[in-house]
Parts: structure tokens; C-alpha cells; sequence
């Protein structure tokens, strides 16, 4: 959601396989957490419980699943499929320790049907650290430091494990596709006060979440959720100047609902506090 305060669902759980913890859970998207274990004799078998993508930091073992194999140092991204079992070799005594992002399976069938696949299957076992994975390991990290459902981010994350990052040569879209997102940017600054999903946004544009967000930042620079906060942070930027209303009543006014969030947001985008900034057009 992006309303400026997203609530956490718990109605999904989220487990990296089927014997492990629970994953703290992101509406009905993800979960994403930290998983760490160790095998009897250093040899971890499981299964996935379903899609998911995480990033390694423990020390080298080596990684196979019915997709390939691979030797995991920290910084290697490993996938895992519904179901797919796994192998994890450990060279010294201690745990295995990854960042994960479990996946909303319905979420991983539109990101292989956006991307042209024909099974919603993750094809690689690993990717070693470098510049390809460089993306992946960041999204990953934040979407497990966040408590915030971070859903283009999300979004992003998958796209990229599919090939359809930005650094993928993509068609050019048509006018059709260009018109109806500029559609939904000027939507987005007549109501930016008003709650917006992703989906939502999609769906007003006649395009699959993949698909939009990957439009919209090529039109704009930015994800959907940052260009509605950079609406919402200028609407309150002029709102503290031009009247004497209180900060809170200027930041829910323009579609925050959560005051800290927005001292924080407000401070980083000005380099200042709101009341500062206030103080600063007297």
C-alpha cells in the first residue's frame, strides 16, 4: 500500500520450509526475515515451502537444488522453488545464515507470466556476488530491515530475478501504455492525499503490476510510492508556509498517517524538520 502507513497483515504465513519458523509476515505479499540453522554433521536437507529469494552471510557451503548448484559465499543470492528440495554443505561449524524474502506464490506466477516463462519457476540455483546480484542483495536487505510493506520494492525484487530489471533491454512501450500511465500521474497529483495501491494504480492503467511499475519509473525516474511521497512532501512544504495549521494536521491532511514517518521522510527530502522548515519562510 502506499497511504504513507501500511499495515501488516498476519492473515499469510510465511516459511522458508516447512520445518522452519515463521517469517514476519508483509500483508499477503511476503514474509521476510532471517533464517538460521545448522544440520547434523553440517548437511542441511529440506524443502521450500514456496517460492523464495534470499542473500547469504555465513561463511562458504555449497548449495544444490533440482535447478543446479553453486558455492555460497556471503553475498550469494540463492533461489528456491515451491516444493524444491535442497541441499546445503557446511565447511566449518557454523550456521547457515541468510537474508529471506518468501514470496507470495501468486505474486511469482504474474512475474513469469510478465516475463514471457512458461512455469512460474525460479531457473537459477544461485547467482555469485557482483554487479548482477548487486540489486538483489540490496532489495533483500531491505525488505527484511522494513516493517513496512514495501510493495514495489517487492515487485522490483522478482521482476529482476526474472530478467526484467532495468538492465534488461525492454520494447519501447506504446503510446497506448505511455498515455495511460501519464494518465495516472496526473491522477496521482489531483489525489495525492488519498490512499493508492499498486494494484489499484495497475488496474486504472489497464496493466499488470509488473508491467506498470516497470513504465512508470521509465517515464518518471521513480517507483509509483516515491513520486506519491514527493507529491505529499511538497504539498506540506507549501501547506507549513502558506498557513499556521499544526504540523500533524498539515502531514494527515496530505495523506500521512503516521507523524514520526513523515518527520523522518520530511527531514531527509529538506534537510530539516518541518518546523524549521516553517520558521524558515516567516
Amino acid at each position: 500500500m502506499m497511504n504513507g502507513h501500511a499495515s501488516i497483515s498476519e492473515r499469510h504465513e510465511f516459511r522458508l520450509d516447512a520445518t522452519g519458523p515463521a517469517l514476519p509476515a508483509r500483508g499477503g505479499l511476503y514474509g521476510a526475515g532471517e533464517s538460521l540453522c545448522r544440520g547434523p554433521d553440517g548437511i542441511i536437507e529440506r524443502r521450500y515451502q514456496g517460492p523464495a529469494i534470499g542473500v547469504v552471510h555465513s561463511a562458504p557451503f555449497s548449495y544444490r537444488t533440482e535447478t543446479g548448484e553453486a558455492m555460497a559465499v556471503p553475498g550469494t543470492i540463492l533461489f528456491g522453488n515451491a516444493g524444491e528440495h535442497f541441499i546445503c554443505r557446511q565447511f566449518d561449524r557454523a550456521h547457515n545464515h541468510r537474508s529471506v524474502v518468501a514470496l507470495d506464490p501468486a505474486l511469482v506466477e504474474e512475474a513469469a507470466d510478465a516475463a514471457g516463462q512458461s512455469s512460474a519457476a525460479f531457473r537459477l540455483a544461485a547467482i555469485s556476488p557482483g554487479p548482477r546480484s548487486a540489486p538483489l542483495h540490496a532489495g533483500i536487505l531491505r525488505l527484511v530491515r522494513s516493517e513496512r510493506v514495501q510493495e514495489d520494492l517487492v515487485l522490483a525484487l522478482v521482476a529482476a530475478a526474472f530478467g526484467l530489471d532495468a538492465d534488461c533491454a525492454a520494447p519501447p512501450p506504446s503510446s497506448r501504455d505511455s498515455r495511460a500511465v501519464l494518465d495516472v500521474v496526473r491522477f496521482l497529483e489531483e489525489c495525492f492525499a488519498d490512499p493508492h495501491s499498486l494494484p489499484d494504480l495497475a488496474a486504472r492503467a489497464g496493466l499488470s503490476r509488473f508491467h506498470f511499475l516497470r513504465l512508470f519509473r521509465d517515464l518518471t525516474g521513480t517507483s509509483p510510492n516515491r513520486f506519491l511521497i514527493g507529491l505529499r512532501l511538497r504539498a506540506c512544504a507549501e501547506a507549513l508556509q502558506a498557513s499556521a495549521a499544526p504540523i500533524t494536521e498539515v502531514a494527515l491532511d496530505a495523506g500521512f498517517n503516521d507523524i514520526s514517518h513523515f518527520n523522518h521522510l520530511f527531514r531527509r527530502a529538506f534537510a530539516m524538520s518541518p518546523g524549521e522548515w516553517r520558521r524558515l519562510g516567516r
